[in-house]
């Protein structure tokens, strides 16, 4: 199979993917602000985002987990972002540049893997690297080296344990849910797996 080629059918699931993540980004990024009020009296609203870090990084890893194909991962989740960014996100057009930093992490394990290797152990590892990548474009983006190191450190522990709960585990488990439903025939999620996971 050509996982280099793409299909309407495939330019359709990105679109519908980032629509679908974009408007939940979007509704992470107002429960973010609550949770920030929450926080902040305590000394520790920096922290409000992280837990859904990893909510923010979905759209990457299940475009490119279920086809499968180069791109897949830059492009959902910039498209995301920016369909994010149109219908209201108050931190503006900058989200854009972390979508293309977190595609692109994601993108570069999947790529490492020549595009051939989706397993839970290289699902989890691409999310530990994008928590750190990104981690480290805040550092030097978003004013995160004014954050107190304790914070910080506390910070990528929440983050990482986000991304490997919703991108190295639910992700996949999604997925798979949709492929055993008969969702997504065609793509080369159900074409190439036999679906069972105790063998990945």
């Amino acid at each position: 199979m050509n996982t280099s080629s793409w299909k309407l059918k495939d330019v359709l699931l990105v679109a519908i993917s980032s629509v679908l993540f974009g408007i939940i980004y979007l509704g992470c990024v107002y429960a973010g602000g609550f949770l920030f009020g929450i926080l902040t009296p305590l000394g520790l609203g920096h922290v409000a985002y992280e837990p859904f870090y990893g909510i923010f990084f979905m759209a990457a890893p299940f475009a490119s987990y279920v086809l499968r194909k180069p791109g897949a991962a830059v492009i959902t989740e910039v498209m995301a972002a920016v369909l994010e960014c149109l219908m209201g996100n108050f931190f503006g057009p900058i989200v854009i540049l972390s979508g293309i930093v977190q595609g692109g992490a994601f993108e570069a394990i999947f790529a490492m893997k020549k595009y051939k290797k989706y397993d839970r152990q290289t699902m989890v590892m691409a999310a530990i690297v994008c928590s750190v990548v990104t981690l480290i474009y805040n550092f030097f983006v978003s004013g995160y080296n004014k954050i107190a190191a304790p914070v910080l450190i506390l910070m990528l522990f929440v983050r990482l344990i986000s991304a490997i709960i919703f991108d190295g585990i639910l992700t996949p488990f999604l997925g798979d849910g949709l492929a055993k439903a008969g969702l997504l025939r065609g793509y080369a999620l159900a074409e190439n797996t036999n679906f069972n996971l105790e063998d990945e």
